[in-house]
């Protein structure tokens, strides 16, 4: 003869045996307050001002804060945009050309690939969501009151972006190395150690720049 106690036990169990199989699946959380994915970092136009006046040739980019700087590796994320000029005008043409692979697509041409941006013509280019890593792209300019062309093979790094964070680390790292490379160990095992960290701090200063 069935009772209620016998009903609330078999339901108890029921519920016990649910209870564990969503836990274990991760499905029930208790006490915890789930936080919300951060905001996605707000795009950047890069405009490269290119100058053939200086060896090599420079290349510059300015932030939003009115800061300078060096754009000869640009770092860039996805759904930036990047477009080129020449620091004279209209004077120098200018052409950018990517062979082997391209982080950018022309927004404005559904979305096709951009291999090539004319600086008397600028095509604003958008960082594709799926480019990754260092593309390195050709420049080749001709100024025609000297009839003389210059060419070069910058790169763009497709990442965080922060090109603030990479300028400001890049100083800090070389007077590390200097300090390190002033060190006098005593030991052998204590100069290979110093040579170690001198290695690693060139790679990593080499990949900012």
């Amino acid at each position: 003869m069935s009772t209620d106690s016998d009903t609330s036990s078999v339901s108890r169990r029921q519920f016990l045996a649910v209870a564990s199989s969503a836990a274990a699946a991760g499905s029930i959380s208790v006490g915890k307050v789930l936080a919300s994915p951060p905001p996605p970092a707000p795009t950047v136009s890069y405009t490269v001002t290119i100058d053939v006046s200086t060896t090599p040739i420079s290349y510059t980019v300015v932030d939003s804060s009115g800061a300078v700087h060096n754009a000869y590796r640009l770092r860039v994320k996805s759904n930036d945009k990047v477009s080129w000029k020449m620091k004279s005008g209209a004077a120098q043409h200018g052409t950018v050309l990517f062979i082997r692979d391209t982080p950018l697509v022309d927004a404005n041409n559904n979305n096709n690939p951009l291999f090539a941006v004319d600086t008397s013509n600028p095509v604003v280019g958008l960082v594709d969501q799926g480019a990754s890593g260092i593309y390195e792209y050709y420049v080749a300019v001709f100024d025609p009151t000297t009839n003389k062309t210059y060419t070069d093979d910058p790169k763009i790094i497709v990442g965080s972006g922060d090109i603030v964070v990479a300028a400001e680390l890049e100083p800090i790292l070389n007077t590390v190395l200097g300090e390190v490379k002033e060190l006098k160990p005593s030991s052998s095992d204590q100069r290979r150690r110093v040579e170690s960290i001198e290695d690693n701090l060139e790679r990593i200063i080499k990949k900012l720049n």
